[in-house]
């Protein structure tokens, strides 16, 4: 009933003649922040000149001793996890502001609200059928500071915003100091949900781990911020390692005893199988949508948490919420393309005549 009830929703949420990527005065307003990124896309060929359609192909040929294979660009796009949410955001026909790394000519036509802290990172993305395998260059980000966010965009005009969505903690180690002065300078609203992404934290730098997960907890605390840990399968069980949960618990459990753990208001797993989230009231899940085809994963998984945000800075219910990170994260899978409302109608139609 779950994508039911989104159809009916997205047919009266949004203005049934906008097809998305509104005016910057349409909407709820959501920022996104810190990262940016020049995401370079390759195809694979053996030597041969034959594709690489897979990652087990390409590792079989690995195994067998080849170590020559011709790259073909197929795209370059504006990329890293703040963008990719921030486009989501927009496209869903709300009002988006990126804050990030987004000093080159790629971010030029975004069609939304941009300040950026310098330049972006390089990604070089291999391309292959069951999953990319990302090559990041060595980037600015890792020097991010509040101070840098403070020189190009003034605090207030972000705290008026709806919500926020802030992402890849593990790249970008600064982001702890935002949740500091969101805990110190809150907003003046009711409510105001925080999706965060931290990215695949490991065990390895516990230490910072704990900080920051202690950071999340206070700024949980603070009224009237909510903290919305998103995570994937593998990043969940690493935030599950640091907080030494049990893996031999039921995957339900482990999820009440690490939102519990780590004392925020909601911890969501998202995978290609359902998306859960466990609240204050309890578990949620909502199956993920088959799609016929896969064009590209890369940046799905932020689609997720930018739709996320829109959902809950709108006051949706926690299970109409998934259903539209969802929808997002699988209508990108399938095309490669952002949803916008009609294109999550249509695309939701097609599941129905299917």
């Amino acid at each position: 009933m779950s994508y039911d009830a989104l159809s009916e929703r997205l047919s009266v949420a949004f203005d049934s003649e906008d097809d998305g990527g509104g005016s910057d005065e349409s909407g709820i307003h959501v920022v996104s922040l810190p990262d940016g990124s020049v995401d370079y896309f390759y195809s694979l060929e053996d030597p041969q000149g034959k594709l690489l359609d897979t990652t087990a192909a390409f590792g079989r040929r690995l195994t067998d001793g080849e170590t020559t294979f011709p790259l073909t660009p197929t795209d370059t796009r504006p990329g890293g996890q703040a963008t990719n949410a921030a486009m989501q955001i927009h496209e869903l026909g709300e009002r988006a502001t990126l804050v990030g790394h987004l000093d080159h000519p790629v971010f030029d036509d975004l069609g939304f609200e941009t300040y950026s802290m310098g330049t972006p990172a390089t990604i070089n993305v291999l391309e292959f059928s069951d999953g990319d395998v990302l090559l990041p260059e060595p980037g600015p980000a890792d020097d991010w500071t509040i101070a840098a966010l403070d020189a190009v965009v003034d605090w207030p005009d972000l705290i008026r915003a709806d919500a926020f969505c802030c992402v890849n903690w593990v790249s970008v180690r600064g982001l702890t100091d935002v949740f500091d002065r969101l805990a110190s300078n809150p907003p003046s609203t009711d409510s105001f949900p925080i999706v965060v992404d931290p990215g695949e934290i490991g065990v390895h730098d516990e230490a910072a781990v704990a900080a920051f997960f202690r950071t999340l907890s206070e700024t949980d605390a603070v009224d009237p911020l909510d903290i919305v840990c998103s995570v994937n399968p593998t990043e969940f069980d690493c935030v599950a390692a640091v907080l030494d949960i049990d893996d031999d618990r039921s995957h339900l459990d482990r999820l009440a005893a690490a939102r519990t753990a780590l004392g925020v208001h909601t911890i969501v797993v998202h995978g290609p199988e359902a998306a859960r989230a466990t609240t204050p009231d309890g578990v949620v899940s909502v199956d993920m949508l088959e799609t016929a085809t896969t064009k590209r994963t890369t940046g799905a998984g932020d689609r997720f948490s930018g739709a996320l945000a829109c959902a809950l800075a709108r006051g949706w219910s926690t299970e109409l919420a998934l259903a539209l990170a969802n929808a997002c994260a699988a209508h990108f899978v399938a095309t490669a393309e952002t949803a916008t409302p009609g294109a999550l109608r249509e695309f939701l139609a097609d599941r129905e005549r299917q």
